[in-house]
């Protein structure tokens, strides 16, 4: 007489296949995240902001995008009040900006140099229409 034993591996089996699902499902997001700040790269160096390969001198930059954007806002609008308080926000930048001067190579220096230049020109065109 032989007895057969069956086991079911049902639970393992769909245990196994949603760590799998799991696992596909974050290398996706990975992989779209790793898209998109190479889109927002791509699209930094395409609009005229450098891309440097010390961090806090990229966030330097980055930030100091966001406050020519602003400028122009307040430009726009020829909102007194709010040009007075990017008064602060330059100090600030200007405070970091002597912060990352240390963390630059020699071919970023130019590249800092060279934008922050043409921002400067930018910003002198801005202050002659908010004067208008």
């Amino acid at each position: 007489m032989a007895v057969l034993f069956a086991a079911s591996c049902k639970n393992e089996t769909k245990s196994e296949a949603t760590d799998s699902a799991d696992k596909t499902e974050e290398v996706e997001k990975t992989e779209k995240a790793e898209e998109k700040t190479e889109e927002k790269t791509e699209t930094a160096a395409s609009e005229g902001v450098p891309s440097f390969s010390d961090e806090k001198v990229q966030e330097y930059v980055n930030s100091y995008e966001a406050y020519i954007e602003e400028y122009k806002k307040v430009v726009e609008s020829k909102d007194m009040t709010a040009f007075a308080s990017l008064g602060q926000k330059g100090q600030e930048l200007g405070t970091k900006a002597q912060e990352v001067m240390g963390n630059l190579s020699g071919d970023d220096v130019k590249k800092l140099n060279d934008y922050m230049m043409a921002k400067s020109t930018e910003l002198q065109e801005l202050s002659k229409k908010l004067m208008q």
